[in-house]
């Protein structure tokens, strides 16, 4: 079962790394270019201190390829469930922007939020559109073994 995931991992890898480098660029923009806020940091959970704006962006393509990866495996699960993966996986990935969309309002300041919805919308876009495109090459990937 394991060997499924793997392949659709090793399938999807260059779509991962152009989304990755997708919202890499796009952090830079955003916050090395426009100089828009980081969200707080994680590691000071009791004061305002915000992520620092190069580490941030570094950290967004590590963050990204991860995300992007645990998503490929999910679409893969889907695969085992259903005939329509792409539309289900999809929906999902709509509703969890949604969500996250509004969950990210709690990450400092306001503009920080605007941030993190635009680089969402960076990395979630050509997520929804890419990655079904990229395991589509091989679609019996559940049926290998």
């Amino acid at each position: 079962m394991l060997v499924h995931y793997l392949l659709a991992l090793k399938e999807s890898l260059r779509t991962l790394v152009l989304i990755g480098a997708l919202a890499t660029g796009g952090a830079a923009l955003l916050i090395l270019g426009l100089g828009m806020d980081t969200p707080w940091a994680p590691w000071e959970r009791d004061s305002n201190v915000m992520f620092p704006p190069v580490l941030f962006t570094l950290a967004t393509f590590v963050a990204t390829v991860t995300f992007c990866a645990s998503t490929v495996v999910y679409h893969t699960l889907l695969k085992s469930f259903t005939d329509n993966a792409d539309k289900w996986w999809r929906t999902t990935g709509g509703v969890f922007l949604l969500a996250y969309g509004l969950y990210s309002f709690g990450s400092g300041t306001y503009e920080a939020a605007i941030m993190l919805n635009l680089l969402h919308l960076i990395v979630g876009l050509p997520s929804l559109i890419l990655i079904p495109r990229a395991l589509m090459s091989n679609p019996n990937i559940m049926a290998q073994t």
